[in-house]
C-alpha cells in the first residue's frame, strides 16, 4: 500500500506543478484554444495543451519504482518486457494527440493513426482474444475478431473521453473516476503492475484538475484527452483477458460508463436524424444541460454525479454475484432511459414511439385488414344505402370521432335517413355525418383532416375526418388517402349514374331534417 501511495503522490505533485508551467509555456508560443468554433463554450483564449503535464507526471510517477524494493516493483521488473509493449502505444496516441493540437489535423488522418496504433497494441501488447458468453458462462475464443474487437474498444474508448472534453473539468473529472474503479478492481484481484499503472493515472489527471476544473485556466487538448482513454481502454483489456468473465467484461463498460453513453447518444441521434454519425454539433449531454439553464460548474458537478453513479455501479457489479449481474444491469438500464427522456432528445423520443407502434402491431394489422374488407364491400355497394352502410363501419374501425362528408348535391340528393348518418343541405351540397357513439354531435377541441375529393371536372367535396387530441391512430393513415378516397369518389359516381338509383329530388330536404330535430 506504501508503495501504491508513493506513485501516487509522484504522480499527483508533479503534474500540480507542471501544469502552471506548461500553460504558460503554451501561452508563449500561442498554443491556445480559441473560442471561434460554434461548439465551444469559453469565451477567450485557453492553452490546450495541458495534457503534456499529465503525460509527464505519469511517467515519472513510475521511475521510482525501479529503484525501490517490493513485489510491487519486482512484478514490474519482471514485466518490463511486456511494460514497454504497453507504453510505446500510449505514448503514440500522446504525441498523435499533440500534432493534433498544434497543427489541427483532418478528423481523417487522426482516425486513421488511432487505429494503425491500436492494431500495433493488439499484435505487440495484448488483445482482446477472447470474451465470456453471457448464456453459459464459457469463454469463447475469437480469433480473427479479436483484432477488430480490439480497435473498436482503444479507438472507441478514446474518442469517447475526448467527446465529452466540452465543459470545464469534464472529461478529467470522469476519467478519475473510471480510474479510481479500475484501481480498486486491480488491488482487489491483486494484479500489481495494473494497480500501480491506474495509481500513476489517478494522481496525473488529479493534480491537473485543479486547473482544469472551472473556470478552467488551461485545457489538456487532444494530447491529453486521447491519452487518457487510451491508457484506461488499454488497462481494461490487461486486466480482463486474465480471467475472462461476464464480471470482469462488464466493470470496464460501466466504469467508463459516461463517455461510453455519450458516444453511444452520439452516434445513435446523429444516425436517427439523417446526420453524420461523425460530424460535430452542439447536442452534447453537457451542451442539452446548458441549453436548461444549467451553468458549467453544476454542469460539471452534476455529471460528475453521473459518473460516480456509473462507478458505484461497477463495483456493485464486481462484488455481488453473477445471478444478480442482471438485476444490476436492468435497473442502471431504466435509470439511463429516464435521464435520456429528460435531456431532450427527439431522436430517442421517436424511439419509443416506434416500440409503442410495434407492441399495438397487432391491433394496427387487424384493423387495416377490417378497413380494406369494408373498403371493398364499398365498392360492390348496389344503392346509396349500402353505401352508407358500410361507410359507417368502416369508420366504426378506425379511431375517428366524427366524420363529416361533403358531397355534390346530384350525387347524394337521394338518401334521407340512415342509421349511421345524419344528412343536411348547404346550398348545392349535401353534408352527411357520421358521429362515433356515445359523442356529442358538436364537439370542440378536435384535430381535423381533410380530403379532397374529385367527382367530375367541376364537381368537388370533402372528407373532413375529426378525432381527439390524445387518441392513436391504430390503422395505417394511407389507406385513408389511397383506397379509401378512390372507392369513395367511384362508387357514388357509379351510384349518381345509375339510372335505377335515380328519382326527382325533392325541395323538402331542409324541412325534414328540421322537423326530425324538432321531435
Amino acid at each position: 500500500m506504501l508503495t501504491y501511495t508513493i506513485v501516487f503522490l509522484i504522480a499527483l505533485g508533479t503534474s500540480f506543478v507542471l501544469t502552471p508551467f506548461i500553460r504558460n509555456l503554451a501561452r508563449r508560443i500561442d498554443f491556445m484554444d480559441t473560442p471561434s468554433e460554434h461548439r465551444q463554450i469559453h469565451t477567450v483564449p485557453i492553452p490546450r495543451v495541458g495534457g503534456i503535464a499529465m503525460v509527464i507526471a505519469f511517467f515519472l510517477a513510475l521511475v521510482p519504482l525501479y529503484f525501490l524494493d517490493g513485489i510491487i516493483t519486482q512484478t514490474l521488473r519482471d514485466g518490463r518486457e511486456q511494460l514497454v509493449r504497453f507504453v510505446i502505444p500510449c505514448l503514440a496516441v500522446f504525441v498523435l494527440g499533440l500534432l493534433d493540437d498544434i497543427y489541427r489535423l483532418r478528423p481523417r488522418t487522426k482516425f486513421i493513426g488511432q487505429i494503425v496504433i491500436a492494431v500495433c497494441f493488439h499484435f505487440f501488447a495484448q488483445g482482446i482474444t477472447s470474451l465470456p458468453n453471457p448464456f453459459t458462462g464459457n469463454t469463447v475464443q475469437l480469433g480473427a475478431w479479436g483484432l477488430p474487437i480490439t480497435v473498436l474498444w482503444l479507438v472507441g474508448v478514446s474518442n469517447a473521453f475526448n467527446l465529452i472534453d466540452g465543459v470545464d473539468g469534464l472529461s478529467a473529472g470522469s476519467a478519475l473516476f473510471s480510474t479510481l474503479t479500475m484501481l480498486y478492481v486491480a488491488v482487489a484481484n491483486q494484479n500489481l503492475a495494473l494497480a500501480a499503472l491506474a495509481c500513476a493515472l489517478a494522481g496525473s489527471i488529479a493534480g491537473f484538475l485543479k486547473y482544469n476544473f472551472n473556470p478552467a485556466t488551461v485545457f489538456m487538448g487532444d494530447c491529453g484527452s486521447l491519452f487518457i482513454g487510451f491508457t484506461l481502454a488499454a488497462l481494461s483489456i490487461l486486466g480482463s483477458q486474465k480471467s475472462v468473465t461476464i464480471v470482469t467484461v462488464t466493470i470496464p463498460l460501466l466504469a467508463f460508463g459516461l463517455p461510453v453513453m455519450e458516444t453511444a447518444l452520439s452516434i445513435g441521434r446523429r444516425f436517427l436524424s439523417g446526420k453524420p454519425v461523425f460530424g460535430a454539433d452542439r447536442r452534447h449531454i453537457h451542451h442539452q444541460l446548458l441549453a436548461r439553464g444549467f451553468s458549467q460548474r453544476k454542469t460539471t458537478i452534476l455529471l460528475y454525479a453521473a459518473s460516480a453513479f456509473f462507478a458505484l455501479m461497477s463495483l456493485l457489479a464486481y462484488n455481488s454475484p453473477n445471478r444478480l449481474l442482471g438485476l444490476i444491469l436492468l435497473t442502471l438500464g431504466l435509470a439511463l432511459w429516464i435521464a435520456i427522456q429528460h435531456l431532450g432528445y427527439h431522436e430517442f423520443g421517436e424511439i419509443g414511439r416506434v416500440l409503442q407502434r410495434s407492441l399495438s402491431q397487432r391491433a394496427v394489422i387487424a384493423n387495416n385488414i377490417q378497413v380494406q374488407n369494408l373498403v371493398q364491400a364499398l365498392r360492390a355497394s348496389k344503392n346509396h344505402d349500402e353505401f352508407f352502410t358500410h361507410l359507417g363501419e368502416c369508420f366504426e374501425a378506425t379511431d375517428f370521432t366524427q366524420v363529416r362528408l361533403h358531397l355534390p348535391l346530384k350525387l347524394a340528393w337521394q338518401i334521407r335517413e340512415h342509421a349511421y348518418f345524419r344528412f343536411s343541405r348547404h346550398d348545392d351540397f349535401v353534408t352527411a355525418v357520421w358521429t362515433e357513439d356515445g359523442q356529442p354531435e358538436h364537439l370542440p377541441h378536435t384535430a381535423k383532416l381533410s380530403l379532397p375529393l374529385c367527382f367530375h371536372e367541376n364537381e368537388f367535396g370533402r372528407m373532413d375526418l375529426h378525432r381527439l387530441p390524445d387518441t392513436t391512430f391504430l390503422f395505417d393513415v394511407n389507406l385513408l388517402f389511397g383506397k379509401l378516397r378512390e372507392v369513395t369518389e367511384e362508387t357514388l359516381i357509379r351510384l349518381g349514374e345509375d339510372p335505377s338509383q335515380t328519382r326527382e329530388p325533392s325541395g323538402d330536404f331542409n324541412e325534414m331534417r328540421l322537423t326530425e330535430r324538432q321531435a
